[in-house]
């Protein structure tokens, strides 16, 4: 049952959750914190120091009998004639709209703590700080920047003023770096943005996450010419906070539609046709010097938009480049990747270009079969369905599953080499196997470093080798100058 307190400075009466023993609150009429001590938990009924129904009886003079102590008739019509206290606060709370009890200074459901200005009422439109630790989840007043149960940084509420230009409208999620918001850039016409908003309590990991956010910016800048990907407007940077100002994406991501539809595969059509997009994205990413990776391809970051065809590739925070360098390119990277759509050299620290192509594999398997992908397990399914007779995939979109089971091979060099090539056969509708030499036009198997009959370079030039320092082709398993064992 609820605890009735008073105030230990101004003895204000309040009544408080059944279980606020131990917890901070705030007295709305003086402002002091207090914590509610145990002594305050309400008596069990089974205690016989207190009697509840003697409690609402009137008291009974010493010779007296029960009748006489009975109010007069009348009483009751005279209590009922007076006009009853008004009721000051919300009805309802706030931050979860349970029916809150009179009197009360918090909610029973959430802990959401009221406070008796106006700018709490209900229907105010100020929105709540929703703690985000998983442990809490308490509402807290809004302009509050640590949680008042917990002490977690909060996320803004909604009406926030960003750098006195980007208004929060709402939040659309929540992660372990931080948060997402649709915001209204003021100066621009109201155009709607979104903005991440990085949120550290570790000063330790403060600079670690700042440079994510910045090569974030500087990444999606260098793809500003690319369709699919979200513009980047503004990298503001205030104190400990730093806030990245994106084009906002209306739409849904296809992991979403996925769970939303059980799981029901896409048509290939549409699978085939976003392919291509991402390829553009991921050509244009591996073209640079040095190579960026993505690094965490998957259908939670492809958005499709309202039309239901037109897609965006969401979230560059993981990308990286490969390093300027040959020290740089062959030291270990940060060890960042999703379970089940990384090959095994991201896994190990040493991602390259052909990783996202790995990525991207299952990210189409996953799309045109609904199912998650599992690394060699994948594979083995796939050899399945392809020979079974009786499988559902149409024999005119075998070649997709074909082109997949390809580049989700252990080793990069099976893969194809590059997302044009990708590209190309997505096109195409078919898998490439052979081609000819530009020289003497002899036919080679595809992915074949040197041209079989007159040694003629048939792939793309690989980094310099770590021991010699001389390129070679891809696709060799050794230095074809010195010897070493390439990767």
């Amino acid at each position: 049952m609820p605890i009735v307190f008073g105030c230990p400075k101004c003895n204000t009466k309040m009544q408080l959750p059944d279980n606020a023993v131990g917890k901070n609150f705030g007295c709305p009429s003086c402002k002091t914190p207090f914590t509610v001590p145990a002594s305050a938990a309400p008596s069990s009924p089974s205690n016989p120091s207190v009697n509840v129904a003697a409690t609402n009886k009137p008291p009974v003079s010493p010779g007296s009998s029960p009748a006489a102590a009975q109010p007069p008739k009348s009483a009751p019509s005279q209590v009922a004639s007076k006009p009853a206290a008004a009721v000051s606060g919300p009805v309802n709370c706030p931050a979860c709209t349970a029916q809150l009890l009179p009197g009360a200074i918090s909610c029973m459901d959430c802990g959401y703590l009221l406070q008796a200005e106006s700018t709490l009422a209900e229907g105010d439109g100020v929105s709540p700080a929703i703690c985000t630790n998983p442990v809490c989840g308490a509402a807290n007043p809004p302009g509050e920047r640590n949680c008042q149960r917990c002490g977690q940084v909060l996320p803004f509420a909604a009406g926030h003023l960003i750098n006195n230009r980007y208004r929060i409208e709402k939040q659309l999620a929540i992660g372990g770096f931080g948060a997402v918001y649709l915001a209204t850039d003021t100066k621009e016409g109201n155009r709607p943005v979104a903005i991440k908003d990085m949120i550290c309590e570790d000063p330790g990991e403060f600079d670690i996450r700042l440079n994510f956010f910045r090569r974030e910016a500087d990444i999606l800048k260098s793809l500003n010419s690319v369709p699919i990907v979200p513009k980047v407007y503004d990298l503001i940077e205030q104190g400990e906070r730093a806030y990245l100002v994106l084009e906002f994406i209306k739409g849904k991501d296809l992991m979403k539609i996925l769970e939303a539809n059980n799981h029901s595969p896409f048509p290939i059509e549409s699978v085939v046709e976003w392919g291509r997009n991402i390829c553009d994205v991921l050509q244009h990413m591996h073209s640079q010097v040095p190579p960026l990776v993505h690094r965490d391809l998957k259908p939670e970051n492809v958005m499709l938009l309202e039309d239901k065809k037109s897609i965006k590739m969401i979230d560059f925070g993981t990308a990286r480049d490969l390093g300027k360098n040959q020290k740089d390119r062959h030291a270990a990277k940060t060890k960042v990747y999703t379970e089940g759509y990384a090959p095994l050299e991201q896994i190990a620290g040493k991602p390259e270009p052909r990783s996202d192509l790995f990525a991207l594999a299952c990210t189409l398997y996953q799309l045109a079969t609904g199912k998650a992908p599992e690394g060699s397990v994948t594979v083995h399914e796939i050899d399945q369905l392809l020979k079974d007779s009786s499988n559902p995939i149409p024999a005119q979109s075998k070649w997709l599953f074909e082109m997949i089971k390809v580049n989700l091979n252990e080793d990069p060099n099976e893969r194809y080499y590059s997302a044009r090539e990708i590209k190309a056969d997505l096109e195409k509708k078919q898998v490439t196997k052979e081609i000819p030499c530009p020289k003497c036009a002899a036919m080679n198997k595809v992915r074949q470093p040197f041209c079989g009959k007159c040694a003629e370079p048939l792939t793309d030039s690989t980094p310099p080798c770590y021991y010699c320092g001389k390129n070679n082709r891809m696709g060799s398993r050794c230095c074809i100058h010195c010897g070493n064992r390439l990767r």
